[in-house]
């Protein structure tokens, strides 16, 4: 496939100070949700809460990191990247202090959906932002990149948020977040360039939107994109909501020490998609999609066969997460790439199209699972091999297309 070459804002090569603002702002996702998972079991206790309605704060942030996007990414398109990026930073800011002080589960999930309405412009625009700023050569590299620098703020997020949990209570960890929301309007403000010149708008009309949305959903590539994103975002997800109530309560380990867990299936995040940004220019994205399906499928086998067998330990179980986060690792970058590049003119509606049903999964995937937890890794495994040959079906027969190759 080739992609347009011509863009707002790609007149100079972008400095190493906007990629780490990028880098920062599609963290605050991931950071958001994985600071304060050592903190699930206590913060449920506190607020008299039972495991599943305590992850109904997870749920919760998913769902307006999901909804919201919907709205950032075509208003980013006509009015401009950094208003609406400052917009939602500000919103996340004051979600934060409204999680820091909630009495009730009810208060710290509405909290929490209004949190993620805010976080998520730091993932929409940053994505939108890499397709403004760098050529299509490079993009695939930049997202892997990215997505690489990236998958370290869920490595360390459960052992920083373990330890502000010890010294702080779970709330301790939401005011981390309210700062972090500063710090990044700040970086907004005093690093990010602007790259939309000519400000449209008609283009936030319901009925602009609806036919731009419709135009991409028209495309039979973007939508089988779109069901591998969701796929193997539900799949890592199945992973990440139910990792601290299994590890933690299921195999007996202290909340200080998950992160260490945790942090080594993230490890193979960090492997895949840095091992898949050295390799794109030479495999192709497509190729690289595949190979991160299949690793995907793996790793829930990997969790299968030992539980099956009686084998199964919380560090073997952590080892078949490893495997599963590396083929997403793999895959989500090139997915993303391969679905925004052909469309400059409308680069933040088509990253909010693909993030939105992509958390959308996620929280569908969290609340199905939460329920159907049994101190085992069976209805992880048998979550993850199901999106995986969902992926796979639609990776062959809608993605794979004759004479259109990546």
């Amino acid at each position: 496939m080739s992609f347009p070459t011509s863009g707002p804002g790609r007149g100079a090569a972008p400095s190493r100070g906007i990629t780490l603002v990028l880098i920062a702002l599609t963290a605050l996702g991931p950071l958001s949700t994985d600071l304060y998972l050592p903190s699930l079991p206590a913060m449920g206790r506190d607020l008299g809460a039972d495991a599943a309605t305590a992850q109904l704060t997870l749920t919760g942030y998913m769902w307006g990191l999901a909804l919201a996007q919907l709205v950032y990414g075509p208003v980013s398109d006509a009015l401009g990247r950094r208003p609406v990026l400052i917009a939602g930073m500000a919103v996340q800011v004051v979600a934060s202090v409204l999680c820091l002080y909630s009495a009730t589960i009810d208060q710290l999930v509405m909290a929490r959906v209004l949190q993620g309405a805010g976080a998520c412009a730091g993932a929409v625009i940053g994505r939108a932002l890499v397709r403004d700023l760098f050529p299509p050569e490079r993009a695939g590299s930049i997202f892997a990149s990215i997505t690489s620098a990236t998958a370290l703020a869920p490595m360390v997020a459960p052992m920083i948020g373990g330890q502000i949990e010890v010294l702080f209570g779970w709330r301790g960890n939401f005011a981390a977040l309210g700062v972090i929301g500063i710090l990044l309007i700040a970086s907004a403000v005093t690093i990010l360039p602007e790259p939309i010149t000519n400000r449209d708008l008609s283009r936030i009309r319901p009925v602009a939107i609806l036919r731009a949305m419709g135009e991409l959903l028209h495309d039979r590539r973007f939508v089988g994109l779109g069901i591998c994103t969701c796929s193997a975002f539900g799949a890592l997800f199945a992973w990440v909501s139910n990792s601290s109530v299994l590890l933690i309560e299921g195999y007996g380990i202290r909340p200080e020490r998950f992160g260490l867990y945790f942090g080594l299936a993230v490890a193979g995040y960090v492997a895949g998609a840095g091992i898949g940004g050295r390799l794109v220019m030479r495999l192709g994205s497509l190729r690289l999609l595949t190979i991160g399906l299949g690793l995907m499928a793996t790793g829930g086998l990997v969790m299968l066969a030992q539980t099956l067998t009686g084998t199964d330990t919380a560090l073997g179980v952590t080892a078949g997460a490893a495997f599963l986060l590396a083929g997403a690792g793999f895959a989500l970058p090139q997915a993303f790439t391969a679905a925004i590049l052909p469309y400059p003119h409308m680069a933040g509606t088509a990253s909010a199209l693909i993030g939105s049903t992509q958390m959308t999964t996620g929280g569908i995937v969290a609340a199905a699972t939460a329920p159907l937890a049994d101190g085992t890794p069976i209805p992880i495994a048998g979550t993850i091999l199901v999106l995986a040959a969902i992926a796979l079906t639609a990776n062959r027969l809608l993605v794979h297309r004759p004479n259109r190759p990546v």
